[in-house]
């Protein structure tokens, strides 16, 4: 019971971060241009980041079991994204087959988020960043699962306030990207300060 109960905790304590302090976009701007591209696109965000899920959790269940082995080799730091690419290459393949041997409806639409979610940074940088910290298996699911959130939240708030971004309120110069990055950099600010950090002045 207290090994589940060790298992479930870790899961959601490694979940709030990989949403909120690791948030792939927001702390370390990876898969901001795929964020961009879905909203321009106007693509449904939230089966975007569902399947982003998938792909981070199958993914890092995987990475669990591989971290070990790599701990012992002399190169691991140079190996480990590599190994972690490969990862997410089989991954990537399963679900195209498992997506076109199925009858499920929006399959074109879910095969494009799936070559996007798969060769999306952002997966490759939670495998990483959930390596370093040495985590649990529990730990590593809740990270997987952490990101995709995060990732969906992230793009969510950009989606919000896209349209308003673009009105002719906004100078010439600005509107569009510019704005954009723009507002992400404040929103990022802002994550970075909900969560307890003091600005070092």
């Amino acid at each position: 019971m207290d090994l589940l109960l060790g298992f479930a905790s870790d899961m959601f304590f490694y979940g709030i971060v990989a949403i909120f302090l690791e948030n792939t976009v927001l702390s370390r701007a990876l898969g901001a241009s795929t964020t961009l591209w879905m909203i321009r696109k106007k693509y449904n965000i939230f089966l975007f980041g569902l399947i982003m899920t998938v792909i981070t959790t199958i993914s890092a269940i995987i990475a669990y079991f591989i971290t070990p082995w790599l701990e012992n080799e002399k190169n691991a730091y140079y190996l480990k994204p590599l190994i972690y690419v490969c990862v997410i290459a089989v991954v990537y393949v399963i679900m195209i087959l498992v997506t076109n041997h199925s009858n499920i409806k929006h399959k074109d639409t879910i095969l494009i988020f799936i070559h996007r979610c798969s060769f999306n940074c952002a997966v490759l940088g939670a495998l990483l960043l959930s390596a370093q910290a040495k985590l649990s298996l529990g730990g590593y699911i809740g990270f997987g699962i952490g990101t995709g959130i995060g990732f969906t939240f992230a793009t969510f708030l950009i989606e919000v306030a896209y349209e308003r971004l673009n009105s002719p309120k906004i100078p010439k110069a600005f509107r569009g990207f510019p704005i954009t990055l723009f507002y992400i950099g404040i929103l990022s600010l802002a994550v970075y300060g909900m969560i307890g950090h003091e600005l070092p002045f």
